[in-house]
C-alpha cells in the first residue's frame, strides 16, 4: 500500500512550489539528515579509535550533535505527513512499528548525544557501552529507514 506517495504530481521536475507544498514531501527529504550525520559520526568515532587522532573524535561529536539537533524536525515532518496522508488514521501494521522504530532510533541518538558530550566534559574516551548502543542505534534506524520505504512504495514487503 503506497501511503505516502503524493495525490497528484507535477509534470516539471523543476517546480519549486509542488515540491515544498505537498503534504508528504518534506519528511522523507529532511530525515536523510540525521541518519547521514549519525552514520557519519559512527564512522569517525571508529576512524579516531582506530588512528588514536583526537580531530576525527571531534568530528564525530559534531555530527552526532547535527543528528541530534536535526531530529525534532524530521519527527515534526514524519507526524505532519502521517497527519496530512493518512488524515490522523489510526496507527497499525508498518506504520505502527515504524514510529515505534523511530522514536527508540531518536531515543538512542539523544542518548548517544548526551554520553559523548559526557565523555567529552571528563576527556575520556568513549566506552565500549558507547560502541555497543551506537550499534543499536545503527540497527533501530536500518530498520526504521527499511519501514519507511515500505509505507512510501519505494520497497515492498
Amino acid at each position: 500500500m503506497k501511503l505516502f506517495l503524493a495525490a497528484s504530481h507535477s509534470p516539471n521536475p523543476f517546480d519549486l512550489k509542488s515540491a515544498l507544498l505537498a503534504g508528504h514531501a518534506q519528511h522523507p527529504v529532511i530525515i536523510h539528515f540525521p541518519i547521514a550525520l549519525f552514520i557519519v559520526s559512527a564512522v569517525f568515532e571508529l576512524l579516531a579509535v582506530w588512528r588514536k587522532q583526537p580531530l576525527f573524535a571531534s568530528v564525530a561529536y559534531y555530527n552526532l550533535l547535527g543528528a541530534a539537533l536535526t531530529l525534532p524536525l524530521a519527527i515534526a515532518t514524519g507526524l505532519g505527513a502521517w497527519q496530512w496522508q493518512l488524515e490522523g488514521a489510526a496507527i497499525k501494521g508498518n506504520l505502527r512499528l515504524h514510529m515505534i522504530c523511530a522514536l527508540t532510533s531518536a531515543s538512542l541518538i539523544f542518548f548517544l548525544a548526551w554520553m559523548r558530550w559526557r565523555f567529552r566534559l571528563k576527556g575520556i574516551s568513549p566506552s565500549f557501552a558507547y560502541f555497543a548502543v551506537t550499534l543499536l542505534a545503527l540497527t533501530a534506524i536500518t530498520l526504521t529507514g527499511h519501514l519507511g520505504g515500505i509505507l512510501s512504495g519505494v520497497e515492498t514487503p
